[in-house]
C-alpha cells in the first residue's frame, strides 16, 4: 500500500518539509474541533501555526499544527505532531451587532465577519495570506438568537465558530468549506447550503459494521410557540412540535406535556407577518429534528454509503429496525475503518462541556 506524504509549511506557504508515513488516523467533528496526531521522523523546523497537509490518492487531510512533541528516551528519533482542521483558523472573537439579523443573507454574513477579521483587518498581523471567501447561496430571514450584553445595547461579544458558524448548520444546513490550495497559496472558504437532497442510509445492512444510535428526548423542551404580531397582538399563530419532531400550525400528534412559549415579532414594510412567524418557527424547532446521535461504521471505500463522497450537512434519513431517524452528517473518522457521525447531539463529557460553554 503506498504510503501517505505529508507537506508542512509555514503561513508564508514556504515549505518546512515534506515526508512520507505508512498510517494515518483521522478524524473531523464540525460541532467541536477534534485534535489529529501523526508520528513521524524527528523534523526539524516544524512550529505551532505551520499548515499541514496529509494526502494518499482521493484522500486529502488539512489543518493547522496546534502542538509538536520530540520523542522519548526510547525514541529520539520521532516527533508527534498535533493537529486541528482548517476552521480552526476561524477561531475567534467577533463584534456582534444583534440588529443585523435578518438584513442580507446569512451567508454574506458570515463572509464579512470572516473578511474583516482575517483579511482587512487593520492589524496585518491578523489577516491569513491568500485567504479568500465567497458566498455561493443566499438565505434571507435569519437569526442565530444572539442578544445584546448590556440592556438597551445592540452589541455582543462571540465566538465565530460556537455561536455563528455552528449555529447556521445547525439551523439553516448552511456550511462553511475551507480548501488548502498549496499550488497557488491560497486558502480558499466557500460559505453556502450543504449537498441538496435527502440521501438514505440502511443500517440493517451488512456492509453497516456497527451503529449506535441515541435520540434526545424534548419533552421538556418548548413544544408549543404562540407568535404575536407586535403591531397588532390580536393576530397571532401557534405552532405545534409532533413526535417526528416536524412541527407546523396543526394540533396533532403532539408533544406533551404542553411546554409553551411566547414570542412577539416585528417586520419591516414590504414583508409580512406570516413571513416573521415562519422564521420564527423555524429559529426555534427546525434544529430539533436533528437532536440526535447516530454513529455507522462501515469499511472505508465502501460502495454503497460511499462515505468519502458525503459531505458535512448533508441531510440523511437513516433507517434503522424499521424506523427512519432523520439527521445531518457532523462528523467522521477515518482508520482502519470509517465511522460516520450524525446529528447535533454530543455524549463525549469534554465536547459537551465546550458547547455549552460556548452556549450551544
Amino acid at each position: 500500500m503506498r504510503p501517505y506524504n505529508v507537506e508542512i509549511l509555514t503561513p508564508d506557504f514556504d515549505t518546512v518539509v515534506n515526508t512520507n508515513v505508512n498510517e494515518v488516523r483521522y478524524k473531523e467533528d464540525y460541532l467541536s474541533s477534534d485534535i489529529n496526531t501523526i508520528t513521524v521522523l524527528s523534523l526539524p523546523g516544524v512550529k505551532k501555526q505551520n499548515y499541514i497537509r496529509i494526502t494518499r490518492g482521493n484522500e486529502e487531510y488539512a489543518g493547522i499544527v496546534t502542538e509538536v512533541t520530540c520523542g522519548t528516551d526510547k525514541s529520539k528519533k520521532l516527533h508527534c505532531i498535533s493537529y486541528k482542521p482548517l476552521m480552526e483558523l476561524l477561531n475567534t472573537d467577533v463584534l456582534f451587532d444583534v440588529n443585523m439579523q435578518g438584513k442580507g443573507t446569512l451567508e454574506q454574513f458570515i463572509c464579512d465577519r470572516i473578511t474583516e477579521m482575517f483579511i482587512t483587518n487593520v492589524d496585518e498581523k491578523q489577516n491569513i495570506k491568500g485567504l479568500s471567501v465567497k458566498a455561493v447561496t443566499a438565505t434571507e430571514d435569519w437569526s442565530l438568537h444572539i442578544t445584546p450584553s448590556d440592556k438597551g445595547g445592540h452589541y455582543n461579544i462571540v465566538n465565530l465558530v460556537n455561536s455563528i458558524i455552528i449555529p447556521a448548520l445547525e439551523k439553516y444546513s448552511i456550511l462553511v468549506k475551507t480548501k488548502l490550495d498549496i499550488q497557488n497559496k491560497e486558502v480558499r472558504i466557500s460559505v453556502g447550503k450543504a449537498a441538496p437532497g435527502v440521501f438514505t442510509i440502511e443500517s440493517d445492512l451488512p456492509n453497516i459494521l456497527k451503529k449506535n444510535i441515541t435520540i434526545r428526548q424534548v419533552s421538556a423542551d418548548v413544544n408549543k410557540l404562540i407568535i404575536y404580531d407586535a403591531q397588532n397582538y390580536d393576530i397571532s399563530r401557534t405552532y405545534y412540535l409532533h413526535s417526528d419532531l416536524g412541527y407546523d400550525t396543526n394540533n396533532r400528534d403532539r408533544i406533551i406535556p404542553v411546554v409553551c412559549e411566547m414570542q412577539a415579532v416585528t417586520y419591516e414594510e414590504g414583508s409580512s407577518f406570516e413571513s416573521a412567524a415562519i422564521s420564527a418557527a423555524h429559529n426555534k424547532f427546525a434544529h430539533l429534528s436533528y437532536a440526535n446521535l447516530i454513529e455507522l461504521t462501515m469499511i472505508n471505500d465502501d460502495t454503497l454509503v460511499k462515505s468519502e463522497e458525503l459531505e458535512f450537512g448533508q441531510v440523511v434519513d437513516i433507517i434503522s429496525d424499521g424506523i427512519r431517524y432523520r439527521s445531518i452528517l457532523t462528523g467522521r473518522e477515518r482508520d482502519r475503518n470509517t465511522k460516520l457521525v450524525f446529528g447535533t447531539v454530543r455524549l463525549e463529557l469534554t465536547k459537551i462541556l465546550r458547547r455549552e460553554q460556548s452556549g450551544r
